[in-house]
């Protein structure tokens, strides 16, 4: 448990002292303005001291639907309410909070500056906290940090909009901080790992950017948003990365490789907001643990006591970088696994079934929406079935009318189900296996269930994502999607490639969507609760 101690704040901070304290290298702070509560913002100090964690920065600037200096407490134990709330005399009803929001908002508070960057893009770093977590996630007291830049409301690739609803327990949930349990220093329930946005800008000439919180469907428990000093900059801006794993793979990632700089030599200095020197590691919220090597590299490895890859197909991390010469960024990093079928699976085929080993490209395979469809790619893979490796086993009957399956933990099959029309609007979802597991009628294999205690994998590509039948039952075949296809070995993903020329070799993007709606593992466990 952490020990209460008030953040510094400086609730008298003025628009323009605001302004040049967030805004950094390439940027002219032209001038400022704040609607709110006066009490409602300031500049903060003494952050990787008083509160790591919560701040993005050991100064910034914060803005809130409550009182700034209510984030923190300054003596005794923290988080001390379970409902801090101010009803502040902040704007309400504001236009462009509440579009973005779909719904009324309240005691919005919010900087507006006009300014002229050398360069196109800008980028900016903050952390997002507020008291409407755990218990409101997913309801509509949906709270909002917004950014617009010339009028056009800034989302992020990884969280779009930053609200209660996308970044939680639940959703993005390695990128989010829980303190039900007191562990961190603040009055909030929750808050955000350090997150990004970039931001395209109009070179050279005055833009307008608008900066604020708001509490969305009414005016009680308090948000915040901490914004990192000098972070909204043009001269260094970390570019994400991806990297794909076969499930349970440990992987190298050279997450600076792509990130430019002006002489510098960049160096990493924090993994999801925690500062860390080489050798250091950090543990994300479903067991993934991240590793910076003396190379300056990030070492990846999969949770050691889960099935499969991850809590859910897809994760994502932060990064944050110097350019060696005092500049820093955050950066998303975003880890996917791939799918299998185990060696044995009977595959529907023109001739009947086949067993997938057997299976080579050109077969004809049955599909539920394009009748026989030609495979155009096999890849196969022989680890030991143990620990993240180890398969699971769909008993006969469990879900229709097939025989015993044995895939790997991502691997999705099609399911019908009334929830998910009421829920997601569709009839039929893809649900992947590790969250369909109940230690029953579907379960997973150990090593000393299979012969010599090692399974081998198989995923079958088609000219588009396809739902097929394995042992009876309706599966999904592989969907080389952009991150996979960037971290594929190179000589795989040339053979890809030289299949489908209407992948684009920069984006890798062109494959097609999958067949059916792919629910995260939340929703899984939502729709069948």
């Amino acid at each position: 448990m952490a020990t209460g101690d008030e953040l510094p704040i400086n609730e008298n901070a003025t628009p323009l002292q605001m302004a040049n304290t967030i805004f950094g290298p390439g940027v002219t702070v032209n001038s400022a303005s704040y609607t709110g509560w006066s009490q409602s913002s300031g500049i903060y100090s003494d952050g990787d001291n008083v509160a790591p964690g919560l701040t993005p920065s050991d100064t910034g600037v914060i803005l809130s639907t409550g009182r700034a200096s209510h984030v923190t407490q300054s003596s005794g134990d923290p988080n001390r309410s379970g409902s801090t709330s101010t009803n502040s005399p902040g704007t309400g009803s504001d236009g462009d909070f509440n579009d973005a929001a779909n719904r009324t908002t309240y005691d919005a508070s919010f900087l507006e500056v006009n300014f002229t960057p050398t360069t196109d893009f800008i980028t900016m770093q903050f952390t997002f906290s507020s008291e409407e977590y755990p218990e409101y996630t997913g309801s509509i007291y949906n709270d909002i940090f917004g950014v617009w830049v010339n009028d056009t409301l800034v989302s992020s690739p990884v969280v779009n909009v930053t609200q209660i609803n996308s970044v939680n327990q639940s959703a993005n949930a390695t990128l989010f901080n829980n303190n039900t349990n007191d562990d961190y220093n603040t009055e909030m329930d929750g808050f955000t790992v350090t997150l990004t946005l970039v931001m395209p800008v109009n070179i050279g000439v005055p833009n307008d950017i608008k900066i604020g919180i708001a509490d969305v469907g009414d005016s009680s428990y308090d948000s915040n948003v901490l914004i990192a000093a000098d972070s909204i900059q043009g001269e260094f801006i970390a570019e994400s990365d991806s990297i794909t794993h076969y499930e349970g793979v440990t992987s190298v990632l050279d997450v600076l490789a792509n990130d430019p700089t002006s002489g510098g030599i960049a160096f990493i200095t924090h993994i999801n907001g925690v500062a860390v020197n080489p050798g250091d590691s950090v543990t994300l919220a479903d067991g993934t643990v991240v590793t910076l090597l003396v190379t300056g590299e990030l070492q990846i490895d999969p949770p050691a006591s889960q099935v499969g890859l991850t809590a859910n197909e897809t994760i994502n991390f932060t990064y944050t970088a110097d350019d060696g010469n005092g500049i820093t960024d955050t950066a998303f990093v975003t880890v996917t696994a791939i799918p299998c079928f185990a060696r044995g699976t009977m595959i529907l085929t023109e001739d009947g079934e086949k067993a997938v080993e057997d299976l080579v490209e050109g077969d004809m395979i049955e599909t539920r929406d394009n009748g026989l469809q030609p495979i155009r790619w096999i890849g196969s893979r022989k680890v030991a079935a143990e620990g993240r490796f180890a398969p699971i086993a769909i008993e006969a009957g469990t879900l229709g009318m097939h025989r015993r399956l044995v895939v790997s933990p991502q691997h999705r099959v099609m399911l019908t189900h009334w929830m998910a029309e009421l829920m997601f609007g569709e009839d039929e979802v893809l649900v992947a296996a590790k969250d369909l597991v109940n230690d029953c009628s579907i379960h997973v294999l150990g090593p000393d269930q299979l012969e010599n205690g090692e399974v081998e994998y198989f995923h079958l590509l088609f000219d588009r994502h396809q739902i097929i039948f394995s042992e009876g039952l309706a599966t999904e075949s592989f969907l080389p999607g952009p991150t996979v296809m960037n971290n594929l070995d190179a000589d795989v993903q040339e053979e890809v490639l030289a299949l489908f020329p209407g992948i684009d070799r920069r984006t890798m993007d062109g494959y097609g969507p999958a067949a059916r709606l792919p629910l995260r593992a939340f929703e899984a466990r939502a729709m069948l609760a």
